[in-house]
């Protein structure tokens, strides 16, 4: 990939997410010809590189790119950057990298080569917090960016996990039935 003057756009790309190098970072993606969803010769991006590296600067930079595909897989193991985010060593590193790639949509049921999804790659002692959120978010119970209409307003999409709560909150409502005949009076 490399040309007569040095290395591609894409090449610099993902040595900037390697090395959590933002001047580099800034340097390729303003290289004509880089894409910010290039893949090397392993199936990585830059989004890869960035998780694996606890890069999170890089990783914010990356997610502002219309088009990014935060949910390729890569070709040894079958992770998404998600999958390495929930795996990064720092515990509070990744808890802030896998809230980031949740909310730029990334798939919380992809399933790698050895049928684990990014949960399962969060160390159990070490990674509660991040455990806890991808479990919670899988649930339904945290909105993505990806539940953003045209017009990029949230949207409030009722899942059967909401449902259930609101169902169980309407037992609650004291509801007058002036005539004992089990509907509800009219005030009017």
């Amino acid at each position: 990939m490399a040309d007569e003057e040095g290395a591609s756009g894409n090449e610099i790309l993902w040595a900037a997410c390697k090395d959590d190098n933002l001047e580099l970072l800034e340097e390729a993606l303003s290289m004509e010809g880089t894409n910010v969803n290039s893949i090397d010769g392993l199936g990585n991006t830059a989004l890869h590189y960035a998780a694996r590296q606890g890069s999170k600067d890089c990783m914010e930079i990356l997610l502002h790119f219309d088009g990014l595909d935060v949910n390729v897989a890569d070709r040894l193991e079958r992770d998404t950057p998600l999958h390495k985010a929930a795996a990064y060593g720092d515990p509070d590193k990744a808890l802030e990298m896998v809230q980031l790639l949740v909310n730029h949509g990334a798939s919380l049921n992809a399933v790698n080569k050895l049928r684990q999804e990014p949960v399962d790659k969060a160390p159990s002692d070490t990674h509660e917090e991040v455990k806890a959120f991808l479990e919670n978010a899988a649930l339904g119970s945290y909105y993505t960016a990806a539940s953003q209409d045209e017009n990029g307003y949230m949207k409030r999409e009722l899942t059967l996990w909401h449902f259930l709560f609101f169902i169980k909150d309407l037992r609650d409502i004291a509801v007058e039935d002036d005539d004992s005949d089990g509907v509800p009076s009219d005030d009017e």
